[in-house]
């Protein structure tokens, strides 16, 4: 009962600060304004987090080993074998679904009153698991070369992108986005936009 209770009001916290980040730059949002739109308060804050910061920071930690969980149960542990098996799609899709839960986040702080640090920390999640999965898939790039490091870069803004896209529209099916994801993999962005060479 009282872990419920303190998860209810931590959410109900983080619920404020996203609402504040629509409205204000993260930079000018103050535990008064956090407490307020919460409707608790600022004792009640101090006995979850530290400050804005560490709220911040907290619930990046929840996102991101989540995410390192998905990868090592389903890649590093051998489950998945190929990008081509019908487990990597599986694969693909949980890791949609983590996003997805914590879409009011991600937005808020990748929007335009959001954090750029937490992009880049969330680009560089992105760039570790693709190497790190694609090594555990046989790709041999644990020491990338330019080519296959400008590849990775080229993948992890394309997804970034995809991502940011997606989590705004809900009526984008999670089982859609991946297909579409895996089809750019395979396929190529060039034709997947219809490009067809000139005929001479």
């Amino acid at each position: 009962m009282y872990e419920h209770k303190t998860n209810q009001t931590r959410q109900q916290i983080l619920d404020a600060f996203i609402e504040l980040l629509h409205e204000k730059d993260i930079s000018k949002i103050t535990i008064n304004d956090i407490t307020k739109v919460a409707h608790i308060n600022r004792g009640t804050f101090y006995r979850h987090f530290d400050d804005k910061i560490d709220l911040i920071e907290k619930t990046e930690t929840v996102i991101f080993e989540e995410l390192e969980a998905i990868l090592n149960n389903d890649v590093l542990s051998g489950k998945v074998n190929s990008p081509l098996d019908s487990e990597f799609n599986a694969y693909r899709v949980k890791i949609l679904q983590i996003l997805k839960k914590h879409s009011l986040f991600i937005t808020a702080m990748i929007g335009e009153n959001g954090d750029l640090t937490f992009e880049n920390k969330l680009m560089n999640k992105i760039y570790d698991f693709a190497k790190a999965g694609m090594y555990y898939l046989g790709a041999p790039i644990d020491h990338p070369t330019l080519e296959q490091d400008l590849a990775l870069q080229f993948m992890t803004n394309g997804l970034l992108g995809i991502f940011r896209y997606w989590l705004k529209r809900d009526e984008i099916d999670i089982e859609d986005v991946s297909k579409i994801i895996d089809s750019i993999m395979l396929k190529g962005v060039l034709e997947i936009i219809g490009f067809r060479e000139n005929e001479k």
